[in-house]
C-alpha cells in the first residue's frame, strides 16, 4: 500500500487535494537527516529513524495552478517502508484533512492512464469512520512530471527486492 495525504480545505496551495505523505520545509541549518524525522512526525504521529528511509533522489518543482500563487522548490524524496496502520495516526489537523490507503498496482494503474478511477481506503482527520472512496486524478495534485507514477513504480521496484539505482 501507498498512503497519500489529502491536503487541508484551508491549505493556500492546492486545498482538499491528495498529495504524497509527507512534506515539509527545512528551518535553517537543517539537513534531511533532522527535517525528515521531524516532518513525519508533526504530520503523522509516528517516530521515525533517518536510517528507515530510503533516498529516491531530489526533485526540482515549480506548482503554479492556483491563480497568483508559484511555489519553487527543490525536494529531497524518499521511500519508508514499514507497516502503519493508517486509522492510528496522529494527523496534524492544521495540514491534513485525512490519508489515503492506495495499492501500489492501483495507482499504477490510475497514473499511468489505464484506469479512471480507483478504489482506496480513505481515513478522515475528523473522528468519523474509514470509508472506501473512488479516485481519480483529479483529486490529487497536479503534476506535469508525473511524479506519481514514477514514485509507484520505484515502490514497486523495492518491494520486489530492487535495491540499486531507486532514483526519481
Amino acid at each position: 500500500m501507498a498512503l497519500f495525504q489529502k491536503r487541508s480545505a484551508r491549505k493556500k496551495i492546492a486545498p482538499g487535494r491528495f498529495d504524497v505523505s509527507v512534506g515539509g520545509h527545512y528551518a535553517s541549518g537543517e539537513d534531511a537527516a533532522t527535517t525528515g524525522p521531524r516532518e513525519i512526525f508533526e504530520e503523522l504521529g509516528i517516530e521515525v529513524r533517518f536510517e528507515e528511509l530510503v533516498s529516491v533522489g531530489k526533485r526540482v518543482f515549480v506548482y503554479g495552478f492556483t491563480p497568483g500563487v508559484r511555489d519553487y522548490e527543490f525536494q529531497d524524496v524518499f521511500l519508508l517502508h514499514r507497516p502503519v496502520q493508517a486509522s492510528k495516526l496522529v494527523l496534524q489537523r492544521e495540514e491534513l484533512d485525512g490519508v489515503f490507503e492506495l495499492g501500489v498496482d492501483s495507482g499504477i494503474h490510475l497514473f499511468s492512464g489505464k484506469e479512471q478511477r480507483v478504489g482506496g481506503l480513505f481515513h478522515p482527520n475528523n473522528g468519523s469512520s474509514t470509508e472506501l472512496m473512488q479516485m481519480s486524478t483529479a483529486d490529487f495534485v497536479s503534476c506535469l512530471d508525473n511524479y506519481y507514477l514514477k514514485l509507484l513504480l520505484l515502490v514497486r521496484r523495492y518491494l520486489n527486492g530492487e535495491r540499486e539505482i531507486l532514483v526519481i
